[in-house]
């Protein structure tokens, strides 16, 4: 049997709206997110788990998801905003038939990178 939330005594159950990891936009989620670590109040919206929002799963259906980021910053990326979706065929000759992106249909790509692939940025 569940416990429910725990109410954080300054907030109460202290509400955020879910954002998409992938692409930023509201998912459409209300998290309730109750008592926080030190009962700090939960943003008023953020990231709280990686499923895709319903826009980026059609996008993943049609091909790869890729995400320009800052070049050096694979390790932490650091986007810089654009997102393009590329055929699946596409990201095979770009990267490889065994590229790691075509099971994960998301992946980063370094500035320099996107430049080389003409991407729109």
């Amino acid at each position: 049997m569940s416990k429910g939330i725990r109410l954080s005594p300054k907030h109460g159950v202290n509400p955020s709206l879910g954002l998409c990891w992938i692409c930023g936009e509201t998912n459409g989620e209300v998290i309730l997110a109750g008592h926080l670590k030190d009962d700090v109040e939960a943003p008023r919206q953020g990231v709280w788990d990686r499923h895709p929002c319903s826009t980026c799963t059609e996008w993943m259906r049609q091909g790869v998801i890729l995400i320009r980021v800052k070049d050096g910053s694979q390790d932490e990326p650091f986007r810089l905003g654009s997102l393009s979706v590329l055929k699946d065929s596409a990201v095979a000759r770009c990267f490889g038939d065994q590229s790691p992106a075509l099971k994960s249909r998301v992946a980063y790509v370094e500035d320099a990178a996107w430049q080389k692939m003409g991407l729109p940025t």
